[in-house]
C-alpha cells in the first residue's frame, strides 16, 4: 500500500509516493547513519565561539600546546592578542597622525564650484576674503 508524505491522499496523487514500510526504512537508515558519524572534540566545536584573529583555532591546539593547555591560560593568551591587535590596529594603522588635514585634495562638488564661480565673477570672493576674520583673538599691529 503507498501512501504519499506530507498528505493524507490516496496513492499515487501526491509527487513523493512512497511504501509506508519503505519510508520506515528511510527513517532508521537515517537514524542510525547520524548515529555513525565519529564526533568532533568538543574544542573544536567551540571554535567559531573562542577564535584567536585570523587564526584557526584548531592550528592552535595543534602548534602551540603550550598556549592552550588549559581554558584558563587560552582566555588569558585570547584576551591578551585581542588587545593587541585592536590597539594595534587603531594606533598604528588606522590612526595616522596629521592625515587628511589638508583640505585641498578633498572634492569640491559642482554647487560649490558654480557657487564659487558667481561670487568670483561679481566680486563678492575678494570682499568676503578680505574680512575674513583668521584669528581668534585680536591681532595688534607690529
Amino acid at each position: 500500500r503507498l501512501k504519499t508524505l506530507g498528505s493524507s491522499s490516496p496513492a499515487g496523487t501526491g509527487k513523493f509516493a512512497l511504501p509506508t514500510t519503505m519510508a520506515g526504512l528511510l527513517r532508521s537508515a537515517v537514524a542510525t547513519a547520524r548515529l555513525a558519524q565519529p564526533k568532533l572534540p568538543s574544542s573544536l566545536c567551540q571554535a567559531n565561539k573562542t577564535s584567536i584573529p585570523f587564526v584557526p583555532v584548531d592550528w592552535v591546539f595543534r602548534y602551540f600546546p603550550y598556549f592552550c593547555r588549559d581554558r584558563v591560560r587560552f582566555m588569558l593568551r585570547f584576551q591578551q592578542i585581542s588587545f593587541f591587535c585592536g590597539f594595534g590596529y587603531f594606533y598604528l594603522y588606522a590612526h595616522t597622525p596629521y592625515k587628511a588635514d589638508n583640505y585641498d585634495h578633498f572634492d569640491e562638488s559642482y554647487l560649490y564650484q558654480y557657487v564659487r564661480g558667481n561670487m568670483e565673477r561679481s566680486g563678492e570672493l575678494e570682499e568676503n576674503l578680505r574680512i575674513k576674520v583668521r584669528h581668534f583673538y585680536p591681532q595688534t599691529e607690529e
